[in-house]
């Protein structure tokens, strides 16, 4: 018997990094720091160890996570779901949290939403200064690279030169 997806209170959703997607069966209400945390205990459940030569953070405070800039076009780009302390005018950082770095429901995700996913690197020289990278490594399938693999690929063109030779 298969299991009753029906919650309205669980989404599944897509996080995605370079070729890598995993899916999670998340609550809405769930902080993003318990959803980061469970997609990084996903990915080390399955033995893997870096994704596109990126090792995997120990800490699940090093996830970063991305929206589509276009829902219905992810191709356009990704943004970083979490927003950034605001300053106050004296340079100061005030302790103003966003609704939408609490939970999904906040974040306004729906079941079945696509999401990036990268880490947080430390600085080349070891100083514990943190690489703001504003790149997202998601590559999504098209049918194009589809096709054209199965046109231009595989070994059909070499037989054919083969044939030619011997005749």
């Amino acid at each position: 018997m298969a299991a009753d997806t029906s919650n309205p209170e669980l989404l599944t959703l897509r996080f995605k990094n370079h070729k890598t997607t995993i899916l999670l069966l998340v609550s809405r209400q769930e902080s993003f720091t318990v959803v980061k945390a469970k997609l990084l205990d996903a990915v080390k459940s399955i033995g893997v160890t870096q994704i596109n030569k990126q090792p995997l953070p120990r800490k699940a405070d090093d996830v970063i996570l991305g929206v589509p800039i276009d829902n219905n076009d992810p191709s356009q780009g990704w943004i970083d779901l979490e927003i950034p302390d605001m300053e106050d005018d004296g340079g100061k950082k005030a302790k103003k949290t966003s609704v939408l770095n609490a939970t999904p429901l906040g974040a306004g995700l729906k079941d079945g939403m696509v999401l990036a996913f990268k880490f947080r690197q430390e600085g080349a020289n070891g100083d514990g200064m943190d690489i703001d990278n504003n790149e997202w490594d998601v590559v999504l399938p098209t049918f194009d690279d589809e096709e054209g693999s199965q046109v231009n690929g595989g070994d059909k063109g070499d037989a054919q030169a083969e044939d030619g030779d011997q005749a």
